[in-house]
């Protein structure tokens, strides 16, 4: 843990850690099969992923609408969390205000996340990004990392042709393979890493929560922003 910053900024830029409270993150799923329960025939975590894969786009919006009022989410998943979050930021944080949760859908027609760096919102260059799954990700679940090296080549690349977020970004096929988690396992990286999903092949979806989080002490680039809220841990 003592050289996780280190890595995350001089290294790969993300690791691969288990979560701090297991049975605190288990609460965040349960209040997860709880909020979508009035969409679904059932409250098995791997029904419900195979479920999502029989719903339609529509369906699946209304689904993803419906966790707007999951509210403290990103304070579960933050305090699942703990010692990651301390040893990059400290006690006192500014935390995403609404953890994102991610439904990935296999097929080559379904909705997918492009490959994308976090800086590209504009808040912050100094956030850090928690990415859990709500169960074990094998080689097939499509979702892919780039290390920094290879992100800052890209990004250099790009902006060398007087483009940010473009096509050689966004549209590039990435000859990746996919990060492998086990369920109570945790993803933590830098806003500079390179990340999305590719389609993937399964009869179950890929169903995951994520939130940013940076310390006080650091400056925001947008100053008026409600994107964060002040947590302390």
């Amino acid at each position: 843990m003592n050289n996780l910053k280190k890595e995350l900024i001089n290294g790969k830029g993300y690791a691969i850690l288990p979560i701090d409270d297991l049975e605190n993150f288990k609460i965040l799923c349960n209040e997860f099969i709880k909020k979508i329960s009035p969409y679904t025939k059932t409250k098995n975590f791997s029904d419900i992923r195979q479920e999502m894969t029989e719903m339609s786009k529509s369906q699946i919006n209304e689904l993803m609408v419906s966790l707007l009022s999951f509210n403290d989410a990103s304070e579960v998943l933050i305090n699942s969390c703990k010692n990651i979050v301390k040893s990059l930021s400290g006690d006192e944080i500014f935390l995403q205000r609404r953890a994102n949760t991610i439904f990935n859908i296999p097929g080559q027609d379904q909705r997918r996340q492009w490959p994308h760096y976090e800086l590209m919102s504009g808040v912050s260059p100094f956030t850090y990004i928690l990415w859990a799954p709500f169960h074990d990700l094998d080689e097939n679940d499509g979702v892919f990392y780039l290390d920094l090296n290879k992100s800052h080549e890209m990004i250099k690349s790009e902006q060398s042709t007087g483009i940010v977020n473009g096509p050689m970004i966004l549209n590039k096929n990435y000859d990746e393979k996919p990060a492998k988690l086990k369920f109570g396992e945790v993803i933590v990286f830098c806003p500079f890493v390179l990340h999305g999903n590719i389609n993937f092949n399964s009869n179950l979806a890929r169903i995951a929560c994520s939130v940013r989080f940076q310390s006080i002490h650091q400056p925001l680039l947008q100053k008026d922003t409600d994107y964060f809220k002040f947590h302390k841990i």
